[in-house]
């Protein structure tokens, strides 16, 4: 205190000397202020220093016992999940083609509609077939009548057989024509292979189509799955009993939980090193469409055994990571080894056992490697 009352004085002297001088102007007096604050501040960190020195030679002062909260570890099961982002696939999206050509007479769908297998989706025309079927038809009643007569003849005594048997084999010949142009017409309507929904609807009516032109893409949303492509370093800790869990950050919806993995595929990418896996989406998810974005968990490590720790309560600015373990009163500072982290948890392969209790509050008031402490 004396040292700062002499250098207040004599700072105070210096001020009032350079306030009679007002030749030397407001410059001259800012600076001098300015050469005055810093010396203070440098005064008064070694100030400081000297206290914090005299503060660890003095083994009279009393240390403050700090106080701190305790979370006890207990073996528990421990899972490890990646997380990968994938893409929703639906098992039929199709596009929809005619089997024969012509021109489109009529579209029977508008996008958006949801139809049934054998809805009829468009019809191209078949005026060609039509006039060739009623042709054959007329053939065909004729040869029927003369097969008729042919027979009636045979049965009198009157007619051959050689007579009826080529009537007979004219008249099944046109209707085995005929059945088979029938055939041939109904693939001039365009029918839907499954229920789902008109996604897209192609062409016009009165455009042209063949086997080659779509007509519309048709999306049946009842089996979904995701599919997403991993690295190959994950392999050893999957297959098929992986648990999986599913996520649509688009959607906002709950992450769906309890799933298994699909597929895993058996061919790795040379050029990215990653293999495909697929898991199914549950057919009570709703607003999931195709090519919408999910993120999947796939867990790749189980312990049913670990010791997790709330990651919180590790001390890493140090080299070595440490916990601070709770006995008899005190805060010993206890180096680990770390393993997985998954969330907020990380297991401690080495350096603590069952049942121990750990600093899990107030853990930044702790300094030294063993510390007075009041568990709260």
């Amino acid at each position: 205190m004396k040292k700062y009352i002499v250098i207040l004085t004599i700072l105070s002297a210096s001020l009032f000397q350079s306030c009679g001088e007002p030749a030397e102007g407001m410059e001259k007096l800012k600076e001098e202020r300015k050469t005055i604050v810093t010396e203070l501040s440098t005064i008064q960190t070694r100030l400081d220093e000297l206290d914090e020195q005299i503060a660890e030679l003095d083994t009279t002062a009393i240390e403050e016992v700090k106080k701190v909260s305790a979370i006890t570890i207990n073996e528990e099961v421990f899972e490890h999940y990646f997380e990968i982002q994938g893409s929703v696939k639906a098992d039929k999206n199709v596009i929809v083609v005619p089997e024969v050509g012509g021109l489109i007479s009529e579209i029977s769908v508008h996008e958006g509609e949801q139809i049934l297998k054998g809805s009829i989706i468009a019809r191209i025309n078949s005026d060609v077939v039509s006039s060739n079927m009623k042709e054959l038809e007329e053939q065909r009643d004729l040869a029927k009548y003369m097969y008729d007569k042919q027979q009636t003849l045979y049965d009198k005594g009157v007619g051959t057989e050689l007579a009826l048997k080529q009537t007979e084999g004219q008249f099944r010949t046109l209707e085995q024509t005929i059945k088979s142009l029938q055939t041939q017409q109904g693939k001039f309507v365009v029918r839907a292979p499954f229920d789902g929904y008109v996604e897209q609807v192609f062409p016009v009516q009165g455009e042209m189509a063949g086997p080659a032109s779509p007509i519309i893409r048709l999306i049946a949303l009842d089996k979904m799955s995701v599919k997403a492509d991993i690295s190959e370093s994950y392999l050893r800790g999957i297959n098929m009993n992986s648990a999986a869990q599913l996520r649509f950050p688009s959607l906002g919806l709950d992450p769906i939980i309890g799933l298994k993995l699909k597929r895993i595929g058996k061919f790795v990418n040379p050029v990215n090193r990653t293999i495909t896996v697929e898991i199914d989406v549950p057919n009570k998810a709703e607003g999931i469409v195709p090519n919408l974005m999910s993120v999947l968990r796939i867990r790749d490590y189980v312990d049913s055994t670990a010791l997790a720790v709330p990651t919180s309560v590790i001390r890493k600015d140090i080299e070595i990571p440490s916990v601070y373990i709770i006995k008899n009163g005190k805060a010993i500072r206890t180096e680990v080894v770390l393993g997985r982290s998954s969330g907020d948890y990380t297991v401690i392969e080495s350096g603590i056992s069952n049942g121990d209790k750990l600093v899990e509050k107030g853990l930044r008031g702790l300094k030294k490697d063993i510390e007075e402490i009041k568990v709260d």
